[in-house]
């Protein structure tokens, strides 16, 4: 998240006005898009494409020709109830770029958008990607039986939650939910939300990296999560779901919690950054692009990679180098830095930056070396893993009466405790195929 983050800021994103545009779409849609790549990108290139024409009729309209936009989209596929939440996050600069005289490109910033305009582009939005579903998703109720099952058990309800006080004077009639207040710059339609109040200056290059790593961050915060005297996990989550009266924190069986992660996780292969128009890695236009100021590149990496601004310009990175370098990682001292302002490398005493001046392998000096420091010679002995088996089976899944004929049963609780490996793989496999609708 963090090395992502520092290559956009120092070496591709150039200083400009960014807007966050985030785009959720109906809860129809939500478990198709998790399994369907072909359909999620054909709405993403579409929301695309007609958020950079609308950028474009503004500067034409403000007398700007030939003007050229990009995004860089960050895809999430979670909610902050470790719920399955496929959307997108799109920085996309609040202007063009527009050729200037010695071939390379300007920006340009065009005015913020107000709240009509939002609301006029997501309805344009809305319209565009249905014809775009009702095109590719001829089959959207004839789906197969395993995917209706999946669809079916990542909908269950929310486990026992621990409800926040409500004052009396909040307190609604049953069954009733306060509509929450308007937000600025956001517009819903149909399902579809667009949300664009979210925007950082063109000097503020902290505020676009902080940006970047809000995209770029995990599923969940592990600062969050804590274990139960019952065995069950508990997740904190940052503010009331789904409404401002509703649920506070997550208790959830061990295997339920592993069940909702395992939803989390990507297809393989599945690019959640993607480049759009300028910033496309094929562009011709991004060679031409400003390159990012000189003062917000803070590795020796980034600085080496990009020339220093030229004296006679207004504006910093007008120099472009002529062939981009390869990216490559940032190593481990600079990203504690520049995340945690923590400088492993300071000398505690002198605050001099200390260097490596040998390396010591040869086991019997290191040793005498722990020893005249009073410190252990031998590593701590290792604890096994995991237990066995059928002590884990047991824990997870304490045997109990299963009924077929019970339609609220769940064969999938129902795992007698085996007694070797092999009864144990012969009972989850017979398990898993009793659960599984018929063809």
């Amino acid at each position: 998240m963090a090395d992502t983050a520092a290559f956009l800021v120092d070496q591709l994103l150039p200083e400009a006005d960014y807007r966050q545009w985030v785009l959720t779409l109906p809860w129809a849609l939500r478990f198709r898009l998790a399994v369907d790549r072909r359909l999620f990108a054909a709405l993403l290139h579409t929301f695309l494409r007609t958020l950079f024409a609308w950028q474009r009729r503004r500067g034409r309209a403000l007398g700007i020709r030939a003007g050229q936009t990009g995004a860089v989209t960050f895809v999430q596929r979670f909610g902050g109830a470790l719920n399955l939440h496929p959307h997108v996050h799109s920085l996309v600069p609040d202007g063009l770029f527009v050729p200037a005289s010695d071939g390379f490109l300007t920006f340009v910033p065009l005015p913020a958008p107000t709240d009509e305009e939002v609301a006029a582009l997501a309805l344009k939005v809305a319209r565009r990607l249905t014809s775009v579903v009702e095109r590719l998703c001829d089959d959207i109720f004839q789906t197969d039986a395993l995917l209706e099952a999946t669809a079916s058990a990542l909908q269950q309800a929310l486990a026992t939650a621990v409800k926040a006080p409500v004052p009396r004077d909040q307190l609604s009639l049953p069954g009733q939910v306060p509509e929450p207040p308007p937000k600025p710059l956001c517009a819903r339609v149909a399902g579809f939300s667009l949300h664009a109040a979210q925007a950082v200056a063109a000097e503020d290059r902290e505020g676009l990296e902080r940006l970047c790593r809000y995209g770029l961050r995990p599923p969940f915060a592990q600062d969050r999560l804590a274990l139960r005297e019952d065995g069950r996990i508990l997740y904190r989550l940052r503010r009331p779901w789904p409404h401002p009266q509703g649920a506070t924190c997550l208790v959830l069986e061990p295997l339920e919690f592993l069940r909702r992660l395992a939803a989390l996780i990507p297809a393989p292969y599945a690019h959640t950054i993607r480049y759009h128009g300028c910033f496309g890695n094929r562009a011709r236009s991004r060679d031409f692009l400003p390159a990012p100021p000189f003062e917000a590149q803070a590795s020796p990496q980034a600085a080496d990679s990009a020339a220093p601004p030229a004296a006679d310009s207004g504006t910093s990175g007008t120099a472009h180098p002529e062939v981009a370098p390869r990216r490559t990682r940032l190593p481990w001292a600079q990203l504690l830095r520049r995340v945690f302002f923590i400088d492993a490398l300071k000398c505690p005493r002198c605050s001099a930056a200390m260097v490596v001046l040998a390396l010591i392998s040869d086991p019997p000096v290191v040793a005498r070396i722990l020893r005249h420091l009073r410190l252990p010679t031998e590593p701590p002995p290792l604890a096994p893993a995991r237990g066995s088996v059928d002590a884990q089976l047991r824990v997870l899944c304490p045997p109990r009466h299963f009924d077929p004929d019970d339609p609220a049963g769940d064969p999938l609780d129902f795992i007698p405790a085996p007694h070797s490996r092999l009864d144990c793989a012969i009972d989850t496999a017979d398990a898993f195929r009793d659960a599984r609708p018929p063809p």
